[in-house]
């Protein structure tokens, strides 16, 4: 499978990767040191690999927007704005319409990371 057939950048491909071994999901990749990740790029990554692990069919959207919201603020102000209103639209309102609405904004969002996880370690799309 070509990794590397996507949008991502390298650095974009080595937060990932290290998301995925921060998680235990992957161990046996060395992250190219060559390609350090910024701080939104690894929010992202660690946010992607979160929405992998927990199947967006089955996640626990309080529990993600929190932790997501965490990993987003200080590095990526729109993302944390997005998050936040997620949040408060589930807090307010936590149904069937608004948990999928949720699930196709971040599933939008995150494709190509998705994606990238799926190919990476050989898995069907989970969305």
């Amino acid at each position: 499978m070509d990794y590397q057939n996507n949008f991502l950048s390298q650095s974009q491909h080595a937060a990932l990767q290290q998301a995925l071994i921060n998680t235990k999901l992957l161990s046996c990749l060395s992250v190219n040191s060559g390609n350090v990740p910024s701080l939104e790029q690894q929010a992202y990554g660690a946010i992607a690999v979160m929405l992998y692990r927990f199947n967006l069919q089955k996640i626990k959207w309080s529990s993600f927007l929190k932790t997501a919201i965490n990993s987003a603020t200080n590095t990526c102000q729109w993302l944390t704005t997005e998050l936040v209103r997620c949040q408060q639209e589930y807090k307010a309102q936590p149904n069937d319409a608004v948990i999928v609405e949720q699930g196709a904004f971040f599933n939008g969002i995150f494709s190509e990371e998705l994606a990238y996880i799926n190919a990476l370690l050989g898995t069907d799309t989970q969305t």
